[in-house]
This record gives structure tokens, C-alpha cells and sequence, in this order.
């Protein structure tokens, strides 16, 4: 059902065109809201979760921001079609696993997206590359309130906004940032920095997200509290301990090029060799290859690379992504074996011969 231009579209989240988007890959910011007068969705009979899932998209055609936005309803499309939005990450593995009348708005470059009948009935996300925190809490805030225009929150004067998970109550927002930190892992500091931030307030997830395993050294970290202060704060706070963790990145790359340059650039050189050569690749070791790929460039020690051209790889190489690039069902043994031909064809473009 999706274009090429739509399945080889870069999301702006991932098109390296942020600022310090060497290190924060995106940052996202995200509400959670529910329907006053509806049952949550996870109690909402079928026949409910389709008047909640009307009632929010007839909402979201009067917001002006989103007036080319797509609808989605998921029990319309192929699981394929919905892992491809997740790998976008225009949706979560939550929404694709759930049941009846639910599905996403969103714009061409995901750069915003409205989830309906998630774990809540709405949950909004704004999301861009690099580190922009107050730039994609306005874009989100201003959809925020004209929302509220047309439907009537879930919200309580001493709780504030209620949803389905307590810990999501209150403001209901939180604040991410997908981080590539190479220099930490190597430098074997990310376990006492990951602790510090835990302590501060801060959650590390892996590159899918929530329940996602750490590969490709990336990290996703979030604000854990919503409640207790308001959005302005939550975002402060936020920031200040990620502009730390970005500090102790670039001392940690600094002092391997000083102390280690060779044996980073070895690993960077086999990283490449094996992912040009290989005839298999599983997703986790491609991804970790990739991210040698990644601090190859960061680090100046691959010139000819084009980042741009490497993410796009990575979003080609995902498995709904491969599925509707070659328009047919691939199975899991073949999967590995297509995407080391897939990466091979990548290859030359990017470092040429």
C-alpha cells in the first residue's frame, strides 16, 4: 500500500540534520490523553474502541497542523503495513498488538504522529533529529491544545490528566532522546553514567524502544516521573542531565582517538570489511556494525561517508522495510542472506572503491 518515495523517505527524526546529531540521534517528546467518559482502551469493548477511534479523527481534521496528515485504521491493513509505521516509529509494537478499531495520523516525514487506542486513547509524539527539546514541545503543545477544542480530556483537578498506566498520570508527558554512544561503551563508563542517570530521574531503553534490548550502542533515555511538576520542568531537567551525558560522550571519543586511535580505527576498517563481505547479517549484528560505521564518521577516521546515506541503509535493512522495498513476503531464514546483498549494493555508494 506505501510508495517507494513513502518506503525510502528518511524520517526526520533520522535524517542527521539536527543540532548534535552525532551524538542525539532524535529527540522526541510525547502526551498521553484519554476521553473523559470512555472506559480505557484496554476495557473498552470492540464496539467502543470504534467510537473513541472516530471520535479522535474527526478531532484531529480540525487541528490546521494537521490537515495533510494520513489516517490510518490498523484493522484495515496488513501487519506489514504496521510494522513498516513502527519502524518508522510513527507507532509502537503496543498499538500493532492490540485489537479493533485503532491506528495513527501522521504526517509524510513522521515527524508528528497521533496514536489512537493505544495503551490511551491518544497518545501524540513530535519527534526531529538531534537535540531540539523546545522546539518539538511548541510543535506539540499547540496540537496539544487544539485537541482539547474538540474533545473532552480524562482530567482530574488534583490527579491531573488520567491514563490507562499511573505512572503516566499527571502530565502524561515524557521527553526522549535516542542517543549513539559509542565512547562510553568502549571507554566501559556507560554503566556508571546509565546509573547516574537512573538516579536523576531518567529511564535507558534500546533502539525499538520500550522492552527493546540495547544493540548498535544505541540508547533511548527518558524522563520516569509525569507527575509532580509541569511540562517546562520536566523538560529542564531533562535536558541538563542529557547535556551531560553528551559531555561525557565527546571526552570519552576525545580520549580514545588520543589514547587508542589505532585500535579504533581497526574496528571501524574489520566493522566494514565483514559488512561488505558477509553473506549473512542478522539485524542485532548489523545494526552493531553499523554503529562502528557511525563513529568511524563521528571521528573523522571515514571522510567519504555519508551519513544520510547509512541511515538509509539501516531503514532498508529492517524486515517490514525489505518486505515492501522488494514487494514480496520474505522468510525469517532468508531475511539475513538478502540483507547482506542489500548491503553490499549500499556499500559502494558510500565509500566507493
Amino acid at each position: 500500500m506505501f510508495s517507494s518515495n513513502v518506503i525510502e523517505n528518511i524520517p526526520a527524526w533520522f535524517n542527521n540534520s539536527g543540532p548534535g546529531a552525532d551524538c542525539i540521534i532524535s529527540t522526541r517528546v510525547r502526551l498521553a490523553r484519554n476521553l473523559a467518559g470512555h472506559q480505557f482502551p484496554v476495557q473498552a469493548s470492540l464496539s467502543e474502541r470504534k467510537d473513541i477511534f472516530n471520535e479522535v479523527t474527526e478531532a484531529v481534521k480540525n487541528i490546521p497542523q494537521c490537515k495533510k496528515f494520513t489516517c490510518l485504521n490498523f484493522s484495515d491493513i496488513e501487519r506489514v503495513n504496521q510494522q513498516f509505521l513502527f519502524e518508522k516509529r510513527v507507532v509502537s509494537g503496543e498499538l500493532i498488538n492490540s485489537d479493533g478499531d485503532r491506528g495513527a495520523v501522521y504526517d509524510f516525514n513522521s515527524h508528528v504522529s497521533i496514536m489512537i487506542n493505544e495503551e490511551d486513547h491518544i497518545r501524540m509524539q513530535c519527534m526531529d533529529s538531534g537535540f531540539q527539546p523546545d522546539e518539538v514541545w511548541a510543535v506539540l503543545n499547540e496540537i496539544d491544545d487544539e485537541m482539547g477544542k474538540s474533545v473532552g480530556y480524562a482530567y482530574d483537578g488534583k490527579w491531573g490528566f488520567l491514563t490507562s498506566c499511573p505512572t503516566n498520570s499527571g502530565t502524561g508527558f515524557r521527553i526522549s532522546f535516542l542517543m549513539h554512544l559509542p565512547g562510553l561503551v568502549l571507554t566501559k563508563t556507560i554503566d556508571s553514567v546509565l546509573s547516574g542517570a537512573s538516579q536523576m530521574g531518567l529511564s535507558a531503553r534500546g533502539f525499538f524502544g520500550e522492552h527493546s534490548d540495547v544493540v548498535g550502542n544505541f540508547f533511548q533515555l527518558s524522563n520516569q516521573a509525569t507527575m509532580g511538576a509541569c511540562e517546562s520542568e520536566f523538560l529542564r531537567s531533562t535536558k541538563d542531565i542529557i547535556n551531560k551525558i553528551t559531555d561525557y560522550e565527546y571526552k570519552a571519543r576525545r580520549r580514545i582517538l588520543k589514547d587508542a586511535k589505532n585500535e579504533l580505527e581497526d574496528k571501524v576498517y574489520r566493522s566494514y570489511g565483514i559488512l561488505k563481505y558477509a553473506r549473512t547479517l542478522e539485524l542485532d549484528e548489523f545494526l552493531n556494525l553499523t554503529s562502528a560505521i557511525r563513529f568511524g564518521i563521528e571521528c573523522g577516521i571515514l571522510k567519504n561517508i555519508n551519513v544520510e546515506m547509512l541511515n538509509r541503509m539501516i531503514l532498508l535493512c529492517l524486515p517490514a522495510h525489505m518486505e515492501l522495498y522488494f514487494k514480496t513476503v520474505i522468510q525469517r531464514e532468508e531475511m539475513s542472506s538478502i540483507r547482506a546483498d542489500m548491503v553490499k549494493k549500499f556499500l559502494p555508494e558510500i565509500i566507493g572503491k
